[in-house]
C-alpha cells in the first residue's frame, strides 16, 4: 500500500468519525495529525520518518530535507513549536483541515515563524492568523 492509498483510508476513517459518531475534527487530533504527515509526504514526494513520533521531524522529503509537520482543524488559536527540536528540522509545514480538505498554509524555514512567536511554557506559540500572513 502506498502513501496515497493510506491517506485515502485514513480520510475515510476521519469522515466516518465525523459523520457517524458526530465528532468534531478538532476532537480527532490523532487522525488529523497523521493525515497531515501523509499529505506532506505526498506533496514533497517524500517518506514518513522511520519512527512514529521521531524526535524533531515527521517527513523526509525527496530532496532529503527533514520536515516537521503541524496539522490542526482550528481556524484560530496557536500552533506550538518545541524549541528543543527545531535544530533537527530543515523545514516546517503547517496544515489546516477545513471542509474535508487539507491545505498547507506555511511551508519553509522555521526562522520567519520564530520571529513572530510568543513564548509560553518554554515553547514557541504562533497565532494561526499570523502564519497565514508570513510570506516565504
Amino acid at each position: 500500500m502506498n502513501l496515497e492509498q493510506l491517506y485515502n483510508k485514513y480520510l475515510e476513517i476521519l469522515n466516518f468519525e465525523i459523520k457517524y459518531f458526530n465528532h468534531k475534527p478538532t476532537e480527532l487530533r490523532h487522525l488529523i495529525g497523521r493525515l497531515g504527515e501523509f499529505y506532506c509526504a505526498i506533496k514533497t514526494n517524500g517518506t514518513l520518518a522511520l519512527e512514529v513520533n521521531q524526535h524533531g521531524h515527521d517527513v523526509i522529503a525527496k530532496d532529503g530535507s527533514k520536515i516537521s509537520v503541524k496539522t490542526t482543524a482550528q481556524t484560530s488559536g496557536f500552533i506550538t513549536l518545541n524549541p528543543r527540536t527545531l535544530d533537527k528540522v530543515d523545514k516546517l509545514m503547517i496544515i489546516i483541515y477545513q471542509n474535508n480538505t487539507f491545505e498547507d498554509i506555511y511551508f519553509g524555514d522555521y526562522q520567519p515563524l520564530i520571529e513572530n512567536t510568543r513564548i509560553y511554557d518554554n515553547k514557541y506559540e504562533i497565532d494561526i492568523s499570523k502564519i497565514k500572513r508570513i510570506n516565504t
